[in-house]
């Protein structure tokens, strides 16, 4: 075998290992953003993330100037100074033919790309629902305190299993000062 043909021969064996390496390293970069879903199933249930918006706290009495969020020590109930709420609408559907248990407000955590941890439901309109009936639906708000972020998506946690439910909601905003 001559030089030229050697040096060939390594030329296209390191082009073809770049090209599956390459190819290998975006695949891996598409799984990752493939585990935020629109819909996931676990143990027969399936839930969905509908309509989702950030929540207005002003306390406007004159219509025509941005007004303020009221303190937590005024109103109670209110978000922290420098959170906001968002609201999250999740349907769950029983798919199967048999009680399900289900607990919403322990399932479902809201997450962000900047926090560690899971945020809990500040509240929500479920209401005390322990199961699901086969073939039933429930849809419910969920609401979420945090900081301004620009990516959220819900984790929903469910007899041992996990999924990431994608959620659409522009960044939140604020006018207070």
């Amino acid at each position: 075998m001559s030089r030229k043909t050697g040096i060939t021969l390594v030329v296209v064996a390191a082009s073809v290992l770049a090209f599956f390496g390459v190819r290998a390293f975006f695949g891996t970069m598409r799984e990752s953003a493939a585990e935020v879903v629109s819909s996931a199933t676990i143990d027969g249930l399936t839930a969905s993330v509908g309509q989702a918006g950030w929540v207005v706290m002003d306390h406007d009495m004159s219509g025509t100037a941005p007004g303020y969020q009221m303190p937590p020590a005024m109103m109670p109930g209110m978000p922290a100074e420098g959170n906001q709420r968002v609201a999250v609408t999740v349907t769950v559907v029983n798919t199967t033919d048999e009680t399900r248990p289900m607990k919403p407000d322990a399932e479902f955590f809201l997450r962000t790309e900047s926090a560690g941890d899971p945020v809990t439901a500040h509240s929500d309109t479920f209401g005390e629902l322990p199961r699901l009936a086969p073939g039933s639906a429930v849809n419910g708000v969920l609401y979420y305190d945090l900081p301004p972020h620009s990516s959220l998506w819900i984790e929903w946690r469910h007899e041992g299993a996990t999924a990431r439910l994608a959620m659409g909601v522009a960044p939140s905003h604020s006018n207070h000062r």
